[in-house]
């Protein structure tokens, strides 16, 4: 059986997941974007999606509808500032943007 390590990914790693996920030619081309998340993440792919949604609920990465691709134009200060420290507050503003019909279908 293999294993595959979700927790505690390298930066080359989340860089590599990141790139995939943009459809971008590399890591390379969203270091900034990496590092970032990488700071707040620390490795961990869950947080890592997490971390990605909340950037685009925030529109600071965005889908260029003339140039189909993704983009981000801050830098890695700036997109700092966009994230949470804390998943527990990225999965609440997740839930606060949601229409008041779906959140009362999550309550239990």
């Amino acid at each position: 059986t293999a294993r595959v390590d979700l927790f505690g990914l390298s930066p080359d790693d989340i860089g590599e997941f990141i790139s995939d996920t943009l459809g971008k030619d590399g890591a390379s081309e969203v270091s900034t974007l990496t590092e970032a998340v990488y700071a707040t993440t620390l490795g961990n792919i869950f947080f890592v999606k997490q971390a990605l949604e909340e950037l685009v609920r925030k529109n600071a990465l965005f889908y260029d509808v003339m140039m189909f691709t993704w983009e981000y134009n801050l830098t890695k200060v700036e997109l700092e500032n966009h994230l949470s420290d804390d998943v527990i507050e990225m999965v609440q503003s997740k839930i606060e943007g949601l229409q008041p019909t779906d959140v009362k279908k999550l309550i239990v």
